[in-house]
């Protein structure tokens, strides 16, 4: 069986995901380059434990749909 994206995502939506997340990654917003993901305050597995349990899973998707110029 051939690699299928979920079916009714066009590919342009697919390139703008992509786009985003390499932009988020790589590219100038990169968290790695901003001083705000300096944590200096206990572990980085403490930092995701509380990251988790404050994360909105969907307003971050409809965030990300937005960033990356998806139109649903």
């Amino acid at each position: 069986m051939p690699n299928r994206g979920k079916k009714g995502v066009t590919v342009e939506n697919r390139r703008r995901v992509l786009r985003l997340i390499e932009n988020m990654t790589m590219g100038r917003n990169a968290v790695g380059y901003l001083s705000e993901s300096l944590h200096g305050a206990g572990s980085p597995q403490a930092q995701r434990v509380l990251i988790q349990r404050l994360f909105d899973l969907e307003n971050k998707k409809r965030l990300a749909k937005h960033l990356a110029g998806i139109v649903e």
